[in-house]
């Protein structure tokens, strides 16, 4: 291989997964990688460049298996690198990780609606409001969102969980977000982990907006080893 190319590795499958034929593959064994031969120079982050590896990763994961790799993965060998002395490993997670799928989900408030909440909820804050201080009204209102999200999440992750293998939960963005994170699921459970959301969805609805996104590829799942 030239000194000025690199193997992109967008993930891992079965060598006897049904590929797209317009995608390279390097087999090893069982193991197939997703690889595209990249110049050192062209080498970068564009959101183009993110979208792209997340498409590849998913139309091969509607076919077979499949572990993502994060956006950025390049070898100069994808057997010697990866494939070879992560064998053992990978095999194990994808047969751990057959049958499975991430559905991630965004909980968020609607600013002047979950307000409006508390300030009926709480009659302190209209105190607060009509003869407190600015700075007093806003710690207060604040911590009293505080405790709404974390009893919010809490029950969001708790009905979720019980039709998940388990959940990867992110960092909150914003203090309008309530939850950010993924759920392993069983593909014969999906249809029931969209029930069980769209009744959370009703009955937050007066303050709280939720988003689903997938079935996608396991990427919250895949953890590889430092080793090797």
């Amino acid at each position: 291989m030239s000194t000025s190319t690199l193997t992109y590795v967008y993930g891992v499958t079965w060598a006897s997964a049904q590929v797209p034929d317009d995608l390279d593959v390097v087999e090893h064994g069982a193991l197939a990688a997703l690889t595209l031969p990249v110049d050192r120079r062209q080498l970068r982050a564009r959101r183009r460049d993110l979208l792209h590896h997340a498409d590849v990763v998913q139309r091969v994961f509607e076919r077979a298996p499949v572990l993502p790799f994060q956006f950025g993965i390049v070898v100069d060998d994808v057997v010697e690198d990866v494939l070879a002395p992560r064998q053992d490993e990978l095999v194990r997670l994808l047969e751990e990780l057959d049958g499975l799928v991430e559905l991630t989900v965004r909980a968020s408030y609607r600013e002047d609606d979950v307000l409006r909440a508390l300030l009926a909820e709480q009659p302190q804050l209209v105190q607060l409001r009509e003869r407190g201080s600015p700075i007093q009204l806003g710690e207060a209102v604040a911590r009293a969102l505080a405790a709404r999200r974390d009893a919010d999440a809490h029950a969001i992750v708790g009905a979720l969980q019980s039709v998940a293998r388990t959940s990867a939960v992110d960092e909150l963005r914003t203090e309008l977000d309530v939850f950010r994170g993924a759920f392993l699921v069983e593909r014969k459970r999906v249809k029931r982990f969209d029930g069980e959301l769209e009744r959370l969805a009703r009955a937050h609805a007066a303050t709280t907006s939720f988003k689903l996104t997938g079935p996608i590829p396991p990427h919250h799942f895949v953890r590889l080893s430092e080793a090797a």
